[in-house]
């Protein structure tokens, strides 16, 4: 059904209003004169002229759309000349003595700041606090990473908490709004000119680096210590604790020698012979040890560790019937030993010995006799009261056919390994040579 619109009614303007229109717009004739001749009272009364057509809109409830539009104009007008309002009058002031409410915008007005020939170079200190930030978080995963790799204990936890707790504050204030607007609340009650505050936040993003810089260089030190705890770890026999303890130094400090050395240790007794392997192997690839000589060994603090290896991961190797690996990394532990200028201590004189001996062995099963015989000779007058020596002599002279020659040398393995019974415990193959010389001693007397 049709109907038809009924016209809407104009409200009928007010005499009132246009009475304080006029005014208002008389008051704003001021900026047409020049700056020089504008005096406080003139732009008081054309803002006191503004609250009072305020305090009228809010008296009636309707006016003629005519009116409203006048006030948009004259009020457009206004805010272009907000800049010299703020400047020829102090409007702060006159806030704490008027009190006026957030809509009288008129009272707010703000004149910007001039800009400082400095602040020409916000953006390179903002583009500065974003790399930095970068970098810092890069450190954090870093750290975090390193010191997680053990297991989560409190002291990691508080290193990260910390250092995360720092690049929040720093992160939050520079790339987030919450942060920045209380980063700058923090600023101003330092009492920092806000021209400096760019340079401010990439101070604090410096000072933050160089905190996680200096604790990224103190994670040597605590693989140092990890490696401590896993070697008490270790003697007390716990050894998946002792793991824990090594894996974490290796995740602080890489190049550790002595830590995959230990862990390494670890995997042989846990019967993990493919991990030990690589550890011992990782061992012996140091380059700073490889390249260690005869003019600077004595400057090669883990040489020792680098020489054990390479007797350890031989011996491995020797048991997993890999011979032909076993010889040159005992030839050239011998090399590198000899390099050390003879320093007859129990441990290079133990470690000589352990080299000769498991060098004559890969060379017994490799069926290379003569040069078997003269690196257990070696070995044998070296150790005279350990038995594997005599033992593998045995085997070498039963090798060559001399059954009668190999007996003195049984008696010896027998003897020397019945006098060292914790030998025959902690090492399956020379209680396995000690049951065959018994067996061979045995035959011979009945």
């Amino acid at each position: 059904m049709y109907t038809e619109s009924l016209p809407i009614e104009e409200p009928a303007q007010s005499p009132a209003f246009n009475q304080l229109l006029n005014q208002y717009r008389a008051n704003l004739h001021l900026f047409d004169r020049p700056q020089a001749k504008f005096k406080p009272e003139e732009i008081l009364n054309l803002l006191t002229c503004r609250d009072q057509i305020q305090v009228f809109m809010a008296e009636r409830t309707v006016l003629s759309c005519q009116q409203l539009l006048q006030l948009a104009d004259l009020d457009c007008y206004l805010k272009k000349y907000e800049v010299l309002i703020a400047t020829h009058l102090d409007l702060a002031a006159w806030q704490q003595l008027m009190n006026p409410p957030q809509t009288s915008w008129w009272w707010f007005l703000k004149a910007p700041e001039p800009r400082h020939w400095w602040n020409e170079y916000d953006w390179l200190f903002n583009t500065g606090t974003l790399i930095v930030l970068t970098i810092s978080a890069s450190l954090i995963t870093d750290t975090a990473t390193r010191l997680f790799s053990g297991g989560i204990d409190l002291g990691s936890t508080l290193v990260i908490s910390g250092q995360s707790l720092l690049a929040l504050l720093a992160g939050g204030g520079a790339l987030t709004q919450a942060g920045r607007k209380a980063y700058e609340r923090i600023l101003g009650r330092l009492r920092i000119n806000k021209r400096y505050w760019q340079e401010a936040s990439f101070t604090f993003a410096l000072i933050l680096v160089l905190c996680l810089l200096g604790i990224h260089s103190a994670l040597p030190g605590f693989a140092e210590t990890a490696n401590v705890n896993g070697v008490v770890h270790y003697q007390n026999g716990k050894l998946d604790s002792a793991r824990k303890d090594f894996n974490r130094a290796i995740a602080l400090k890489p190049d550790f020698p002595e830590a995959h050395f230990n862990l390494a240790r670890v995997y042989e007794d846990l019967q993990q012979m493919e991990e030990a392997k690589a550890e011992y192997q990782l061992v012996v690839t140091q380059k700073e040890l490889v390249d260690c000589n005869a003019a600077n060994a004595k400057h090669c603090d883990d040489l020792m560790i680098w020489l054990q290896a390479h007797n350890n991961l031989a011996e491995l190797d020797i048991l997993d019937e890999e011979y032909g690996e076993a010889a040159p990394l005992l030839q050239a532990g011998l090399r590198k030993l000899e390099q050390q200028e003879k320093m007859e201590t129990p441990e290079t004189k133990q470690l000589q010995y352990n080299l000769l001996k498991n060098l004559g062995w890969a060379r017994l099963n490799q069926e290379f006799f003569s040069e078997a015989e003269t690196y257990l000779q070696k070995a044998a007058r070296m150790e005279p009261q350990a038995p594997d020596s005599f033992c593998m002599l045995a085997k070498l002279s039963e090798a060559k056919g001399e059954k009668q020659k190999a007996l003195p040398d049984w008696k010896k393995c027998l003897t020397k390994a019945q006098q060292n019974p914790m030998m025959l415990e902690t090492q399956p193959e020379v209680n396995q040579w000690a049951a065959l010389a018994q067996e061979r001693l045995a035959t011979v007397e009945q």
